[in-house]
């Protein structure tokens, strides 16, 4: 007797979880919501956010958003009806229209993404502190105005970034000027891409001294120039310290309203200091 009674509870749990009313009488049906990367991958179990809105062909604008979720898959009670359903997993998103009748249903979204890996180094793979380090990705294609669609901005090395399928143009930047570096790569369904890029750039640090090896002349400001005259840095720091990119440039130091300069060079991967001697 008992056991009947447990299993008629059991089946009655069961019916009143599929199956159910509002507090206004009307009858809803459960709904089960799972996505994945890839049609053969495994269910997402966490960092997904669910919006669901009524389906309204009519007046796509006012609608209004009935429910919100985040985490893995994802359960809700709903009237009878057509709905769209947002998924929404780092970069990538995915609107499904579902019509719910008078059974359960479990929807399953697929959501053909991948994720993307990123590092860098300097020339001879040369440690580069994560914090000097930012990654922006572009669409791959090119804009009427020459310019590309920004996906995602300032991603840290080392971090995932899960991106819809395809291809993207990356912009690696070492410090905060010109030492850049771009690549293509391909986010692929289900998949992590990884990439390590090279960066030919070095950190150089400025000092104006009265005698070389001498300690820094306080009070000084800083121009950096190009090999074609572009100033790329200014500075009133004492010694500043910067990341430039391989080549020629220009250091001009102004003190006591008097003009010194040092030409100097920007090898990948060797770090120095430039000194600018005051004359005697």
């Amino acid at each position: 007797m008992n056991r009947i009674l447990v299993s008629l509870c059991l089946i009655m749990t069961f019916v009143v979880s599929a199956h159910a009313q509002t507090s206004s009488g009307a009858v809803t049906q459960r709904i089960l919501l799972e996505a994945k990367l890839s049609s053969d991958g495994p269910i997402i179990r966490d960092g997904l956010e669910w919006r669901i809105f009524p389906f309204n062909p009519q007046n796509s604008e006012a609608i209004e958003e009935l429910a919100y979720a985040t985490g893995g898959s994802k359960a809700f009670n709903i009237e009878p009806g057509d709905y769209i359903v947002h998924a929404a997993y780092g970069h990538v998103g995915v609107v499904k229209k579902i019509s719910i009748g008078n059974e359960a249903i479990r929807e399953e979204i697929n959501l053909n993404a991948g994720g993307l890996k990123l590092l860098a180094t300097a020339t001879g793979n040369v440690r580069i502190p994560k914090r000097m380090l930012k990654f922006n990705v572009y669409e791959q294609d090119i804009l009427e105005d020459g310019s590309r669609k920004l996906i995602a901005r300032n991603i840290k090395a080392g971090d995932v970034t899960t991106l819809p399928v395809g291809t993207y143009h990356i912009v690696s930047t070492f410090g905060k000027l010109n030492a850049t570096v771009r690549a293509d790569l391909r986010v692929q369904p289900g998949k992590l891409t990884e990439a390590n890029l090279e960066h030919r750039a070095a950190m150089i640090t400025f000092r104006l001294v009265r005698s070389l090896g001498g300690d820094a002349v306080a009070d000084t400001a800083w121009s950096i120039l190009t090999d074609g005259g572009e100033v790329i840095k200014e500075s009133n720091s004492t010694f500043p310290s910067m990341v430039l990119s391989e080549g020629s440039y220009t250091a001009i130091a102004k003190h006591d309203d008097k003009i010194y300069s040092e030409d100097f060079q920007v090898r990948s991967g060797f770090n120095k200091d430039v000194e600018v001697l005051t004359p005697n």
